[in-house]
């Protein structure tokens, strides 16, 4: 997946849902994630007409925003107005459409 999604407003949106603790850097030719909780990290680099990806730490941080901006891709990729967010006292999850749609549970 390319990671210049991740320089779309919604795209960035997305990647910090996958990973709340995370920090993501562009380099310009790719992406850094670190993982400010855990240490994990993740970058991604240029390799033939695709990417290669580095993952070291106890998350894999770049399946995680992968798997996100795809589920959001699957769905359009809509803007930012279609998110939602759902509080109880027990959890919150951020929802894509409606509440009932893909969501991304929060830390509590």
């Amino acid at each position: 997946m390319d990671p210049a999604l991740t320089d779309l407003w919604a795209g960035r949106f997305v990647a910090q849902l996958a990973g709340p603790s995370a920090e993501l850097i562009a380099t310009g030719s790719g992406v850094i994630l670190r993982d400010v909780a855990t240490g994990s990290q993740a970058w991604t680099e240029p390799a033939g007409g695709g990417w290669t990806v580095h993952q070291h730490g106890p998350l894999q941080l770049w399946d995680q925003v992968e798997d996100a901006l795809m589920t959001w891709q699957r769905h359009g990729a809509p803007g930012l107005t279609e998110f939602g967010m759902t509080v109880t006292f027990e959890s919150q999850a951020v929802w894509l459409g409606h509440p009932h749609g893909p969501s991304c549970p929060l830390p509590a």
